[in-house]
């Protein structure tokens, strides 16, 4: 099956007043790119449903997008938090608690990262400027996205060091949540200058990786993003071998 291009479902954003589903193209190029076949997943709020989709893929990719609800990681909501999208979080934590039953492989991107995270039981800051200090445009750049402004260091000896084959990666930055406290079950593998985690890996399976950066925007002129998207089919094609 060396040859076998992994089918990826991809979690995109919802415009709730639109009912529409809409992701980046730069998601689907960065993963065809790396020998996988894109799929833009719907949204839906039941077991049953989340357990068959999940038996049709490969590998989960966990898109960016908007605030997670803070009530699901046991916070009141703070005055700076973004408006939530409760259909996107339902429907995202149901497909990862499935990922996960099944061993498949997740990748987390943004918002990805911290639904991830909140799924695995930790917690977020739900505005890095007024709870850190951390003034929002050092972490919300302007265009072009696919520019980097800020360094992450990865830890030595680490998944994303032995990915990317560096121990720093010059990233774009585009979120005003990060996370907090990433619970038992993930392990920080990168921060950036401000001690913001940008990288997280789960304990006992390097299938299961997240960043708070942006690698689809950089993945067709970054072989250091591009590996990322490279590291996920890899592990779909794994797993679907299995």
């Amino acid at each position: 099956m060396a040859d076998y291009r992994p089918i990826i479902g991809i979690s995109g954003s919802h415009s709730i007043g639109e009912h529409q589903l809409f992701l980046r193209e730069n998601y689907m190029e960065s993963v065809l790119r790396a020998g996988g076949l894109p799929v833009l997943l719907p949204h839906f709020s039941d077991e049953a449903t989340a357990r068959v989709m999940a038996s049709r893929l490969d590998g989960l990719l966990l898109a960016g997008g908007g605030d997670v609800r803070p009530s699901r990681y046991g916070e009141e909501t703070l005055p700076a938090c973004g408006e939530p999208d409760d259909q996107r979080d339902v429907f995202e934590l149901l497909m990862i608690r499935e990922a996960l039953r099944l061993n498949m492989p997740i990748f987390g991107v943004c918002r990805g990262i911290q639904i991830l995270v909140v799924a695995m039981g930790g917690t977020l800051y739900q505005d890095i400027e007024s709870q850190l200090g951390i003034e929002k445009l050092r972490h919300s750049q302007e265009p072009p996205y696919g520019e980097p402004v800020h360094t992450v260091r990865f830890a030595q000896d680490g998944l994303f060091a032995r990915v990317t084959g560096a121990q720093e990666m010059r990233t774009n930055s585009m979120h005003h949540q990060s996370i907090k406290q990433p619970g038992e079950h993930l392990v920080v593998e990168g921060v950036s200058e401000d001690g913001i985690i940008e990288a997280v890996r789960a304990k006992d399976d390097d299938g299961i990786f997240a960043v708070q950066f942006h690698p689809e925007y950089l993945s067709d002129h970054s072989e250091q993003a591009a590996r990322l998207f490279g590291h996920l089919v890899a592990r779909a094609r794994e797993y679907a071998q299995r």
